[in-house]
């Protein structure tokens, strides 16, 4: 009798214990997804809407057709280019960050300079979060490297990894 209860017990338990973290997991994307929308919207339209920004996601993806179509455009690009979008978010902190940051920073930059010039250098010294967020070529650019990885992830890391 007590086996089966210790059994029932831990079962739910188990159960319990799992659906919570998926919980908690959904509600990181949610908050991720979010800032994500935050920053595109105060790129479209400036500071003017800061108070909008303060409202709860439900309400701003309800009342503004705009920030909804920002917010399925994070949402699909954390999904289709998962790096760019990790690294351009600040509520991620994975290990992955650094050494990622760098590789793809590296890649970025150098497809920046073939396109403006080495003119930019101090643009080319920012964070690469910094740069992703103050020109939308940068993110193309990125966008562009971790499609080289995922298409040639042998030569990209052959070509990029030499540089840790």
């Amino acid at each position: 009798m007590i086996k089966y209860l210790f059994i029932i017990i831990f079962s739910i338990l188990s159960f319990t214990g799992s659906s919570l973290s998926e919980k908690a997991d959904k509600n990181l994307k949610v908050e991720m997804y979010e800032v994500c929308a935050d920053d595109l919207f105060v790129r479209q339209f400036g500071d003017k809407f800061r108070y909008y920004l303060s409202m709860h996601v439900k309400t701003k993806i309800y009342k503004n057709r705009a920030y909804e179509w920002m917010y399925e455009d994070c949402e699909k690009q954390s999904k289709s280019k998962p790096i760019t979008f990790n690294l351009k978010n600040k509520l991620y902190k994975e290990d992955l960050d650094e050494i990622t940051a760098e590789i793809f920073g590296k890649c970025a930059d150098e497809m920046y300079v073939l396109e403006f010039g080495e003119h930019y250098n101090k643009f080319l010294e920012l964070k690469i979060r910094d740069k992703i967020r103050l020109q939308l070529n940068y993110e193309w650019f990125v966008e562009a490297c971790e499609e080289e990885y995922q298409t040639y992830p042998i030569k990209f890391k052959l070509k990029y990894f030499d540089y840790l």
